[in-house]
C-alpha cells in the first residue's frame, strides 16, 4: 500500500519558493517549514489567497509530478496545475465521448449510484452497531433495497433515463441525511439535513471535505486519460466537471461522511461570516486526508482508499475502451 502524500497549506503567510534547488514552503509567522519533493508529496493543496508561490516553484513541482491545487474558502477546487503528459489520452477520451451518446456511459453511472446507495447504507449500519442505534440498521436496509431495485433495471435491460436515476439518488439521499441529522449530529450544531448552501458547521465541513475528495478524484481521472468534463449523469454545463461529480459519488460516504461523523467530537467547527475558520478547515482537511490513507477491504485484500480511487478510475477507463465487459463500481465494507 502506497500512502497518498498531500501537503495542505490552509493558513495565511505561506511562501513557496525554490532554495538551493529544493522547493520549500515557509511560514515565518508560524515558524514552520516544509520541503516539497516527490518523495514526500503527491499534491500541494493551497486553500488561502494569502499564500505566495513562485513560477520557479511551480515549474519544479510539475516536473516532479506534483500537482498544485487551489481551494476556495468552501473547499471547492478553483484551479489546478499539473503535467500535460498523460498516457492513453486519445483512445480513452474517444471511447468516453462515444459512451456519452451510446448508453454505455449511463450504465456505468447507474452502477456508481447503486454503489453510492449501498455505501450510504453501510455508513448507517456502522453507526447502528458502534452507537447501538437499531433504528439506523432498519433504515440501512431500506436504502439497500432502493439500490437493488435500481440495479435490477440494468439486469432486465429496461430503459432508464438519467432523470430517473437522479430522482432515485435524491430520494435515498434525503432519507440518509435525515437519519444522520436525527441520530448522529448533536442538535446544537443545527444540522437538519444536507444543504450545500447552509452555513451550519456540519454542512460547511461536508462541503470542504467533498472539495478535497473532488480534487483527489479529478487527479485520478486525469492520470488514466479521462476527460473530467465529459460525464454521463450530471447535467452538462460549461465549466462543470461532470465526470468528476459522477465518479466521486460512490466515494463520498467512505471518504467524507463516515470519518467526519466519527471525528465530530474531536474537531472544533467554528464559523465566521458564513465560512469555517482557518483552523476548522485545517482540522477537516486532516480528517479527510487521513481517511484517504485508511485501509479498506478491496476484493480479497486491503488497499488504501486513495489507491482504490485510482484503481476504479483505471477500471472505468478500461470499460469505456472495451477492455472490460462492465464497470461495477466500488462497494465499501467495514
Amino acid at each position: 500500500m502506497i500512502e497518498f502524500k498531500a501537503v495542505f497549506l490552509g493558513t495565511p503567510g505561506w511562501y513557496v519558493h525554490v532554495r538551493n534547488g529544493i522547493v520549500v514552503a515557509e511560514n515565518k509567522t508560524q515558524k514552520a517549514k516544509v520541503e516539497l519533493s516527490a518523495a514526500v508529496c503527491d499534491t500541494l493543496m493551497i486553500s488561502t489567497s494569502r499564500t505566495l508561490i513562485t513560477s520557479a516553484a511551480i515549474r519544479q513541482l510539475v516536473n516532479q509530478g506534483i500537482d498544485v491545487v487551489f481551494l476556495n474558502r468552501r473547499g471547492t477546487p478553483i484551479a489546478r496545475i499539473w503535467s500535460p503528459l498523460v498516457n492513453k489520452t486519445v483512445a480513452t477520451r474517444r471511447a468516453q465521448y462515444e459512451a456519452m451518446l451510446n448508453g454505455k456511459g449511463l450504465r456505468a453511472a447507474v452502477r456508481i449510484v447503486v454503489c453510492k446507495l449501498h455505501n450510504q447504507a453501510a455508513v448507517l449500519r456502522y453507526f447502528a452497531k458502534s452507537r447501538r442505534l437499531p433504528e439506523l440498521r432498519e433504515e440501512s436496509y431500506i436504502i439497500d433495497n432502493i439500490a437493488d431495485e435500481l440495479r435490477s433495471r440494468l439486469k432486465s435491460s429496461s430503459d432508464i433515463s438519467p432523470a430517473e436515476v437522479r430522482e432515485t439518488e435524491s430520494w435515498a439521499a434525503r432519507r440518509y441525511w435525515s437519519n444522520i441529522a436525527a441520530y448522529l449530529i448533536p442538535e446544537e450544531i443545527g444540522f437538519t439535513g444536507r444543504n450545500q448552501e447552509s452555513d451550519d458547521p456540519f454542512n460547511l465541513a461536508l462541503n470542504y471535505g467533498y472539495g478535497i475528495l473532488r480534487a483527489t478524484v479529478e487527479r485520478s481521472l486525469i492520470l488514466v486519460g479521462l476527460d473530467p468534463y465529459g460525464g454521463f449523469l450530471h447535467a452538462e454545463k460549461s465549466g462543470k466537471e461532470t465526470l468528476v461529480f459522477d465518479f466521486m459519488e460512490q466515494f463520498r460516504p467512505a471518504a467524507v461522511d463516515k470519518p467526519l461523523i466519527a471525528n465530530l467530537s474531536r474537531i472544533k467547527l467554528e464559523v465566521v461570516h458564513g465560512f469555517l475558520t482557518y483552523e476548522s478547515r485545517r482540522q477537516v482537511a486532516m480528517v479527510i486526508l487521513e481517511s484517504l490513507n485508511a485501509p479498506h477491504i478491496y476484493g480479497k485484500r486491503k488497499r488504501l482508499l486513495h489507491e482504490i480511487i485510482r484503481e476504479e478510475a483505471a477500471r472505468l477507463a478500461s470499460y469505456l475502451r472495451g477492455s472490460r465487459p462492465e464497470y461495477m463500481g466500488y462497494r465499501a465494507w467495514w
